[in-house]
Order: structure tokens, then C-alpha cells, then sequence
């Protein structure tokens, strides 16, 4: 397969999926609690595209700019994250609540994950639900790309297989630090928020994306893609997603689970595209719904906790009332934020490389 910045619709569709994972557990639509995999599924693909964009920069340039990398990463993420927090701060002011500062703070340095579990705020509180809560994974996202594009200006070359071997020792390293910290000895909630909330031992998710975007676009390698050549192997990875749902072993569900995932998306979406090119299967995922859903997902990951929150704060949750207040306030502050700062700040990013470079949730 041939690395390139062009624009992949299919992926689009795989994020409007993740996206209503993730709304359909928030909003108590399903019992289920199916957010986790709509996450996981978010980091794969960021992990997968932006390291095929980095390998495409290379192959066209025989370097990879970091400035302009970073430059992207800005104008992709700050604009809209910055309305989000203000819409918070003012919905917090109108209903007479303080604003807790810290909590803004670790929203806008994305020190939201660590935030959460070794500053112990009240997760019941509206004034961290508002905002810290539905930012950890942006965090976990971000303190990724801090690091990894210097792996890869360290590492990488076209024939070298050195960044390879490193994700892989990298992915077994944070499987490891998992049991460490599930055989710790503390209670188990915070276990649970250490392994599900922290960038070390959540950032594999996101390198197994890395790592299939090397198999696939550095090697093009062929056991790889004969393996995913195979409807068997699509099932097979469906099956394993199902299961690290159903399997509810405590010690599973804080260890293993992430990397059982990790290994059926990367057996999934890539075999995906080798197999469903067209045709109805491929019209379930890339039909022209679910990629706009998919191009939303940004926006819709933000606001809808803050459309949650300000429903929550005047009705019974799950109840009509609360839907008709939570679900037309997401559609109407996400494409607020989509076609009035997103879109307009997708230009600027134009003058420094790839417009195509953008967070987990979000468009590429």
C-alpha cells in the first residue's frame, strides 16, 4: 500500500461509529457501557493516519518537519477547545456555580486524565463534569504526539526497521505497566482510573495504529496484508471486540482488554479496507451519514457532555424532557463549533503542510 495525505472517507465513517459509542453510553441509551471501545476505536485511527501522514511527508520530502507538525496540531485542536471551555464557564456562571479554575486549567494544558485520578476532584460536582471529565482522552492523545514525532524523526527510514521493533517493545511496556499497577495493592476503583485514564498505560491504543501504518505503508508487508486479506480474519476480530465487551473479569477489564482491542482493530479496519471496497458492507460504514457524523465527531465529542450536564441540571436524567433538552443542544453547539471555528481555522492549517493532520476525534 502507498503512504499519501488523501483524504480516506471510509475513516470518517469508523469515527461517526466511535462517536456514537461514545453518545450512546453518555446519553443512557444502551446498558452497555460501550463508550470504552468508541475511545479505543478513536485512538487506533489517530495512531494509524498520522503515522501514514508521517511516513508520506518522508517519502516526499525525505524529512519530516516537527514545527509544522506541532503548528497543525494547534490549529487543529486549540480553537474548538477554547469555545468549549467558555461555553462551560458560562454555563457554569448562569447557574450560579464558582468556576474551579484548576479544573479549566487542566482542560487547556491537557492535564486532564492525571487530573482526574491523582487530584481526586468530585466527579458528581458540575463543575468537573462540565469540562475535566470528557477531556482525558484529548490528554492522553496529546501527550502521545509530543513524544512520538520525535521517535519518528529518531527512528524511522524506509528500509529501517528500528521504529517498528521500538512500538512493538513500546506496546508490551505498557501492557506490562498495566499488571504492575493492577497487582499494586489499592482499591479497585482507583485501579481501574489509573489503567483507564492515564497516558501510560493508555497510549498503546493509539500505537497500534503506528504500528499498522508501518506494516502496511513502510513494508507493505505481505504476510500482513495476506492475513488481512481474509473474511475469517474480519470476523475473527469482531469476535474479540465483542468479547473484551462481555468478559467482565475485573483483572481483564484493567489489563488485557486494551490490548485485545488494540489487535482487533488492527486486524479490523485494515483488512476492512482490503476486503470491502465496495458494496453494501462498505456503504454501512462510508455512507454519506455516518462520515459527516465522522467529520463532527470533534465537536460532538466536546459539546455533548456540556449539553449532558446542562440537561442533567434541570431534569431527571434519561427522561423525555432531558432528551429534549441534551440531544437538540449537541447538534446545535456542535455545529457551532464545526462550521464556525473548525472549519475557517482547517484553512490556516493549509500553509503548513498536510490539511488532512488532525486529533483521534475529529477529521483528517
Amino acid at each position: 500500500m502507498k503512504a499519501d495525505s488523501k483524504y480516506v472517507a471510509y475513516l470518517d465513517g469508523f469515527r461517526g461509529y466511535a462517536i456514537l459509542l461514545v453518545m450512546l453510553s453518555h446519553f443512557h441509551f444502551v446498558q452497555m457501557d460501550v463508550a470504552y471501545l468508541g475511545v479505543t476505536l478513536f485512538f487506533y485511527v489517530s495512531g494509524l493516519l498520522i503515522t501514514k501522514l508521517l511516513i508520506a511527508e518522508y517519502n516526499k520530502n525525505s524529512t519530516v518537519s516537527l514545527k509544522n507538525f506541532y503548528i497543525r496540531r494547534v490549529f487543529r485542536l486549540y480553537p474548538a477547545l477554547l469555545f468549549m471551555l467558555v461555553v462551560s464557564i458560562v454555563v457554569i456562571l448562569l447557574y450560579n456555580y464558582s468556576i474551579i479554575w484548576s479544573d479549566i486549567l487542566s482542560g487547556l494544558f491537557y492535564f486532564t486524565n492525571y487530573y482526574l485520578v491523582y487530584f481526586s476532584p468530585d466527579l458528581t460536582d458540575t463543575h468537573y463534569l462540565l469540562t475535566s471529565k470528557i477531556l482525558w482522552s484529548l490528554s492522553v492523545e496529546e501527550h502521545f504526539y509530543l513524544f512520538f514525532p520525535f521517535l519518528f524523526v529518531l527512528f524511522y527510514s524506509s528500509k529501517s526497521k528500528k521504529l517498528a521493533f521500538l512500538v512493538s517493545f513500546l506496546l508490551v511496556a505498557f501492557l506490562v505497566i498495566r499488571i504492575m499497577v493492577a497487582y499494586s495493592g489499592r482499591n479497585g476503583t482507583e485501579i481501574f482510573q489509573e489503567t483507564y485514564y492515564t497516558t501510560h498505560c493508555r497510549a498503546d491504543s493509539i500505537l497500534y495504529g503506528c504500528l499498522s501504518a508501518l506494516l502496511l505503508y513502510q513494508f507493505e508487508q505481505r504476510f500482513y496484508q495476506r492475513l488481512l486479506s481474509s473474511y475469517m480474519i474480519f470476523l475473527i476480530s469482531l469476535g474479540l471486540l465483542a468479547f473484551s465487551l462481555i468478559y467482565n473479569d475485573f483483572f481483564f477489564q484493567t489489563t488485557f482488554k486494551y490490548t485485545l482491542q488494540g489487535i482487533a482493530f488492527a486486524l479490523m479496519i485494515p483488512s476492512f479496507a482490503i476486503l470491502f471496497q465496495k458494496g453494501i458492507v462498505y456503504s454501512i460504514v462510508a455512507n454519506k451519514v455516518f462520515v459527516f457524523i465522522g467529520k463532527l465527531s470533534y465537536s460532538l465529542y466536546l459539546f455533548h457532555w456540556v449539553a449532558l450536564k446542562v440537561a442533567n441540571l434541570q431534569y431527571e436524567p434519561a427522561t423525555l424532557k432531558w432528551y429534549l433538552v441534551a440531544i437538540p443542544l449537541t447538534i446545535i453547539l456542535s455545529l457551532l463549533s464545526y462550521y464556525g471555528i473548525e472549519k475557517p481555522f482547517l484553512s490556516l492549517r493549509k500553509k503548513f503542510g498536510s490539511n488532512v493532520l488532525s486529533p483521534a476525534i475529529g477529521r483528517h
